[in-house]
């Protein structure tokens, strides 16, 4: 695991053992029932943060592409990842997949012959 990860995760309580324990504590204590008839039904739900549903992902990935991760996210973040380079590579590509890896001119000489 990234250690920016292990930092975020210890900073965030995510990894905490106390709550780990309170779990298991919680777990182990017999079940509490009542009659049927006389409770009502309650759901329970359990939401889970952006942040925390990244960091779940990203513990999944190998170690470098996760370290990859984490800086270009902190370079978004400070507004220094995007520049016009990375702007004119992006487009780039996305003409050159949209063209099935044609360029524009190749596919023009194409339907002119």
């Amino acid at each position: 695991m990234v250690s920016e990860v292990a930092v975020m995760n210890d900073v965030n309580g995510v990894s905490s053992l106390a709550s780990s324990a309170t779990l298991r504590e919680f777990a182990n204590q017999p079940s509490r029932r009542s009659d049927s008839s006389n409770s009502a039904v309650l759901d329970d739900t359990v939401e889970i943060s952006d942040l925390a549903a990244f960091l779940s992902r990203l513990s999944e990935l190998p170690e470098d592409r996760a370290r990859r991760i984490v800086s270009i996210r902190n370079a978004i973040l400070e507004g220094s990842y995007v520049t016009d380079e990375k702007l004119d590579i992006a487009t780039d590509r996305l003409i050159d997949e949209l063209n099935n890896g044609e360029s524009p001119l190749a596919r023009r000489r194409v339907q002119i012959a």
